[in-house]
Formats: C-alpha cells, sequence, structure tokens
C-alpha cells in the first residue's frame, strides 16, 4: 500500500519521496484515509514514534484552501520542541503544494516576531496552549475559519497541566469545526477530555493491542547493587560508547547531579532539566541531534516534546512513577522501523516493578548482564587543595555541600576537609579526580578564579 493508493495527492508524494517516506506506517494507513473522506471526530492511539505527526499533516494538507488565506487548521501541542517539529513537517510535505504556510508559536521565543510573521497569509498554526492564549487575548491571531483541530500528545498536555487553556482556547473555535486527538495512552484525564469535546459519535482508531508497544524495541532490566549504581551505568555506557540514548531520572536534581558525575567519561553526557533557561536548553538539544552528545540526562517533563531520530537506547536510570510513562519514555527508541533497547536500573528487591511493567503493558522482559571494572587503585584517597578559604565563606560544612553540588560528588566520598584562611583541602577517591576538573573549570566566587592542585606523593602539582 502506497500513499498514493491512500489518496494523497502526487504534489505530496513527490515531497515525501523527497524526504525517503515511501511506505505508510500503520497509524497512517488506518488515518488518512478517514481523514480525507469524513468530516468526523477522530481519536487515534499511537505510540511514540510510529509517524502519527504525518498522520494528520498530510491529509490537512490536502484539504486546505489555498486560496483562502485565513488559518484552517490548528495544531496545539505540548512543548516548543514538538511545535518546531510539527511545522517543520508541515513545510517539508508542502514543498511543492502552492501558497500553503504553516507557522509555530510558543513560548520563550519573542512574542513580537510571532506576531509580525502572523500578519503575513497563514493557513496552519502549530501552537503551545499558553502562547496560542496570549495571542488570542492581544487579537494577533483569529480562528474563526478553523475547520481543522488537532489535540497532539493529548496526554502529554494533560500531564503538564493545560486542561484549563484547552478549555479556554476552545472558547474560541466554533462548535462545528473538525477534532482530532492523537494520544500515545489513554488515562482517565483523556478520556474526560474527549467526552467533554469530541462529538459523541467519534471515531477510534488504535493500532492493534500487540502492536500498542513497539516491537521493535528489547526490553531489557540490569540489577546493581547498593553503592554501586553509578559503576553499572559507566560499564553499561563503555559496552555501548560508540551509541546515543536518553536516560531518564525522576527529578532535575538528579539528572544534574548524574551529568556532572559522568562528567570526563568516555561517553559525553549533558542534562536537560527544568532550572534551565530556553537558551541553555537550545544549547544542549543542538549537541545532542549534531552528535556531540551521546548521553542526554533528562526528566520526564523535560524531554517531553523532544524528537530525535535513530536513538540506539533508553536508560531507565529511575524507574518510572506510571505505567504510560514507560511507554512514551521507551518509545523514542526504534523509531522508523528501526530496532532499540530499553533497559531499567533495579535492585533485586525491586523487581516486582519489573514484573507488573510485564503485565500491564503484555511484554517480555530480559536480564541484562552488566559487571563493572573494579580497580581498588581508583579508590585510593588523594588529597586536593582550593585557593578559596575563610575568606572566601568556605567552612568545614559547606565544603562538602559545595563539591556535592557543583563537582556532583558524593558526600561520603569527601573526607578530611580543612579549611585555613585562603585555601583548603580534603580528600577524595582518585578516580574523582578528572569529574572535579572538569566541572570546576572557570568557577568563580567573587571575582576569584577557582584554582586546584593535586598533591601526588606528597608533591603538589597544579590541575589547573
Amino acid at each position: 500500500m502506497t500513499f498514493s493508493d491512500l489518496g494523497i495527492n502526487p504534489a505530496i508524494v513527490q515531497a515525501l519521496e523527497g524526504n525517503k517516506i515511501f511506505k505508510p506506517t500503520d497509524i497512517q494507513l488506518k488515518t488518512i484515509p478517514h481523514i480525507l473522506q469524513h468530516d468526523e471526530d477522530l481519536v487515534a492511539v499511537a505510540q511514540t514514534g510510529t509517524g502519527k505527526t504525518a498522520a494528520f499533516c498530510l491529509p490537512i494538507l490536502q484539504k486546505i484552501d489555498p486560496n483562502v488565506g485565513k488559518i484552517q487548521a490548528l495544531v496545539l501541542v505540548p512543548t516548543r520542541e514538538l511545535g518546531q517539529q510539527v511545522a517543520r513537517e508541515f513545510f517539508l510535505f508542502s514543498k511543492y503544494l502552492s501558497r500553503i504556510f504553516a507557522e509555530a508559536v510558543y513560548g520563550g521565543a519573542p512574542i513580537e516576531d510571532q506576531i509580525q510573521k502572523l500578519k503575513r497569509s497563514t493557513h496552519v498554526v502549530v501552537a503551545t496552549p499558553g502562547r496560542l492564549i496570549d495571542l488570542l487575548e492581544r487579537d494577533a491571531i483569529s480562528l474563526q475559519d478553523l475547520k481543522y483541530l488537532v489535540l497532539d500528545e493529548a496526554d502529554e498536555m494533560i500531564n503538564m497541566g493545560f486542561k484549563s487553556e484547552i478549555d479556554q482556547i476552545l472558547k474560541y473555535c466554533k462548535k462545528d469545526i473538525n477534532k482530532m486527538l492523537f494520544t500515545a495512552t489513554m488515562p482517565a484525564d483523556v478520556k474526560q477530555l474527549i467526552r467533554e469535546y469530541l462529538h459523541p459519535d467519534f471515531v477510534e482508531i488504535r493500532i492493534h493491542a500487540e502492536e500498542f508497544i513497539n516491537q521493535k524495541i528489547e526490553h531489557q532490566y540490569l540489577i546493581y547493587k547498593q553503592g554501586e549504581k553509578l559503576d553499572y551505568l559507566k560499564a553499561f555506557l563503555s559496552e555501548h560508547k560508540d551509541q546515543r540514548g536518553i536516560l531518564f531520572c525522576r527529578t532535575k536534581t538528579a539528572a544534574k547531579r548524574l551529568a556532572k558525575q559522568l562528567a570526563g567519561f568516555e561517553v559525553t553526557a549533558d542534562a536537560l532539566h527544568g532550572n534551565l533557561n530556553q537558551e541553555s536548553r537550545d544549547k544542549v538539544m543542538r549537541g545532542f541531534k549534531k552528535g556531540r552528545i551521546n548521553l542526554l540526562v533528562a526528566t520526564d517533563i523535560a524531554a517531553r516534546g523532544i524528537d530525535v531520530k535513530e536513538l540506539d537506547y533508553i536508560i531507565h536510570y529511575h524507574l518510572p512513577e506510571k505505567t504510560d510513562q514507560y511507554t512514551h519514555r521507551s518509545g523514542r527508541t526504534a523509531r522508523a522501523g528501526k530496532s532499540g533497547v530499553s533497559v531499567c536500573f533495579v535492585k533485586s528487591e525491586n523487581l516486582e516493578e519489573i514484573k507488573a511493567l510485564e503485565s500491564e503493558l503484555n511484554i517480555q522482559f530480559t536480564l541484562l548482564s552488566v559487571e563493572p571494572v573494579t580497580d581498588a587503585g581508583l579508590n585510593t584517597p588523594i588529597t586536593i587543595y582550593m585557593n578559596m578559604g575563610f575568606a572566601q565563606s568556605f567552612t568545614k560544612n559547606n565544603i562538602p555541600e559545595f563539591l556535592v553540588e557543583e563537582a556532583g560528588l558524593n558526600a561520603a566520598d569527601i573526607k578530611n576537609v580543612v579549611v585555613e584562611d585562603s585555601r583548603s583541602y580534603f580528600d577524595v577517591p582518585a578516580n574523582c579526580e578528572q569529574q572535579i576538573f572538569i566541572n570546576l573549570k572557570g568557577y568563580k566566587l567573587f571575582h576569584r578564579n577557582l584554582k586546584l592542585s593535586l598533591d601526588a606523593e606528597n608533591s603538589k602539582r597544579n590541575i589547573y
């Protein structure tokens, strides 16, 4: 079955083939003909990475009237990154269509620039809820000619607390517009959204239950020993150092700290968490997408909307709190027909959580055997000296806090702290040397550059 067989016109097919897309995915096979031939409200349940964007993008492009220079389609998305991705697909697939224009509007970018762009002829708007409301309240955008409304990743929007914003946006829309809701999971809140806003006779399209979890994903679990979790992680990464993946933590503090603990390791890592401003977030994502960073350490919230192709593995460093989080996390690998690995880190006493995931998602986990490299010499204490002391407000109590926060050290590894007027020193395991060096390089306090030196066999040598 080809896109032409589904009813997609030659101009769009040409654009698809130009992007090396020749065969529809399962969700596209079922969704595209329905949207082209019917105006009924639609619910599509499709796992992340199955081609759901094209499933609504292609038929909407074909049904838009290019001669009407008004907004005819609105796609609501939970995050800036997903908005950029969806708008890009509208742009790519409309390459050979005449006069069809799409704009993405989202927070974290100057609203004045977006207002100016919307003054041009615009047929499709891809928007995050908060920014769209800002534009509506300024009368900078009109939805009076809207025909199609898509709620993309509806479960993620509900999880992020956008229910009230969606309520408000729908008040600006006419009652008879065609609504489409795409979601990877179907929690109670999404069902409630469907009952509130979709026509009672809506059509539901769901890929087969056995396909709901991507069959190309290999589910594994790794049992680590207490106190050695980071060592097991490094052992796993050493075996996959030429591959790319995302590691999930439950909290932004954990994500930030783990990225620091991996500083200087053979696999380059960086963190994506809620404390980053948009500029820093964009910098991390550019590095990851361009391959300068192989491992992205992220929280579930920070990773929402991220679309990075060709990920080899997903690591659940902290197990997800909800089953649908496992689905969302794992779905970021094994895209576009490729295979991938999803690995859970667990202690032996937590194996019942793996069994629960197997039961609820109808999947099978296999045990991954990884043994960390142990070298007694790596734990030999070394003494590091800092050119800051009492005069810079350091004390015996807050130096460990500083090293945990800024260098990612474990508090238990910091021994024999001594603070003098203008310098301090402490003992740490030898394998922490490079980690400290990288994380503290360039650190300033009260306009004073931090300098470290190492006392190796009673002979100091400068680290920098």
